[in-house]
């Protein structure tokens, strides 16, 4: 895939949109079954190359050309040479001959299933208005994606890993920011008329990296289904590219929330809109840099999304988060990423390899310190080797704020407080203490909960956990 280090530095959503319609319309007519076989095919073409550039390093032949080691050459000649290209034209050509098949195909079943698909978007919004999405239905049952479509889980992580890279490539795959309920989008002024009749009660479900909205529902329980039926609100769960910046999440979700709240005052109800978020992992990130631009940087965000500014007012009316294993102070996984970078680059024979450590996102770079404005990322060279470089930014002022965090294991040690956390997030990083005091999160002792023997995706299925979301939410 050509280089999502490079492919994936364009900051502004707007920009990218704009910057080659041609191109956008061509890529909108592939299906995404084509597309997936697209990027399979440069996959395997992009590792040819960083194997071939491994080969010519390695090869002692070349130890003896001073010019092979000044041009620092990456392609083969000679026989080795027609095996790469071989490698890379058989590639390109089979890639070619799948996709008429799959571009037949994805229009047959579209014809056939089509119709069937439309009755059932949104045909049970009235039933979630209160977040009714059936408890008997196996999580597979509530999508109605294309009948051609790619499953929505593997979609998700695909978007974590390279989401940035297909959102500049306005490619099919790429996940557009929305509101769902029974895993199909929901209109925003249909959503404001169930807030309304919920009593103004809204209640937003923010998911994590790499995960969709469905996947809030881990076996038989799902956090926001009980919620809605036990706190009598209308919930709604985000869905959106994960692999995307942080702050770009971020902007469009303030945009987003904007335009509802605006949607729901055009309905002049008797209620007041009450806003609280439960966010997973990332989606903690995500909710605070919504936060920041909507609090610290309206005209920066209005600019940014074409919202007027009287519309961005959906902030006064938040009075809840809960974050769940929320990284706000960063994810080892991601830091020892930076450093595997680093050690790969420093040797001429391993360097190639970068090119293969280097494909994650720039969702994924953001979590190494937890970048939630733009300011803290350096989208040009985010793969280099620094330290932390965030601007400070506390909890927002007349918000109630709940962290939730946990170890993996059942007696943990300092080892699995500090660094394993609950194998993704270390407890300090979700409960949002910092050794520097300016970076500190400061939530109530009263508003923090640290359970043990808890992964970090068992959040989202734990009893005790939703026992204590409920009562803080209450």
């Amino acid at each position: 895939m050509s280089n999502p280090k490079i492919d994936a530095q364009a900051t502004d959503a707007k920009a990218t949109d704009t910057q080659n319609p041609g191109k956008q319309t061509q890529t909108k007519k592939l299906s995404q079954a084509q597309e997936a076989n697209r990027l399979i095919a440069e996959s395997v073409i992009q590792i040819t190359l960083v194997i071939e550039t491994m080969h010519n390093r390695i090869n002692p032949l070349n130890w003896l050309s001073p010019s092979t080691q000044k041009s620092n050459q990456t392609l083969s000649s000679g026989i080795t040479g027609m095996v790469y290209d071989s490698i890379r034209s058989i590639t390109s050509e089979v890639s070619k001959r799948i996709s008429t098949p799959l571009s037949v195909l994805n229009d047959s079943l579209d014809n056939r299933g089509g119709d069937n698909l439309k009755g059932n978007v949104g045909g049970s919004t009235s039933d979630s208005a209160n977040g009714n999405v059936s408890e008997d239905a196996p999580p597979s049952s509530t999508h109605s994606p294309s009948p051609s479509s790619i499953k929505p889980t593997l979609l998700s992580a695909i978007n974590g890993v390279i989401g940035d890279y297909l959102h500049t490539q306005q490619s099919p795959l790429s996940i557009a920011m929305t509101f769902r309920q029974h895993g199909n989008d929901i209109e925003l002024n249909a959503l404001a008329r169930h807030i309304a009749e919920s009593e103004g009660k809204l209640l937003i479900m923010v998911h994590g990296l790499c995960m969709n909205d469905v996947q809030w529902r881990q076996g038989e329980h799902d956090h926001g289904y009980h919620l809605a039926n036990d706190l009598s609100c209308t919930t709604v769960y985000l869905h959106y590219n994960t692999g995307r910046h942080i702050y770009q999440n971020g902007i469009k979700l303030n945009a987003l929330l904007g335009e509802l709240a605006s949607q729901f005052h055009s309905l002049q109800s008797q209620h007041t809109l009450d806003i609280s978020v439960v966010a997973h992992s990332m989606g903690g990130l995500v909710t605070r840099s919504a936060l920041y631009y909507a609090n610290d940087a309206i005209p920066e965000a209005a600019a940014k999304t074409e919202i007027a500014e009287e519309s961005i007012q959906w902030a006064e009316y938040l009075k809840k988060i809960v974050f769940l294993g929320t990284p706000h102070h960063g994810a080892p996984l991601e830091k020892a990423g930076n450093w595997v970078d680093l050690l790969l680059g420093m040797h001429h024979f391993t360097a190639p390899l970068t090119r293969i450590t280097q494909i994650r996102s720039a969702g994924i770079a953001d979590l190494r310190y937890g970048y939630i404005v733009e300011s803290d990322t350096h989208s040009e060279r985010r793969f280099d080797f620094a330290s932390d470089q965030r601007k400070p930014i506390p909890l927002p002022d007349g918000v109630a704020c709940f962290a939730i965090a946990t170890t993996s294991s059942a007696s943990p040690n300092a080892i699995n407080k500090h660094i394993v956390g609950d194998g993704l997030v270390p407890l300090n990083s979700a409960l949002g203490i910092h050794e520097n005091e300016a970076f500190n999160l400061n939530f109530k002792p009263e508003n923090q909960w640290v359970g043990n023997n808890i992964s970090h995706l068992g959040l989202l299925g734990n009893k005790t956990i939703y026992d204590v979301i409920h009562r803080w939410l209450s």
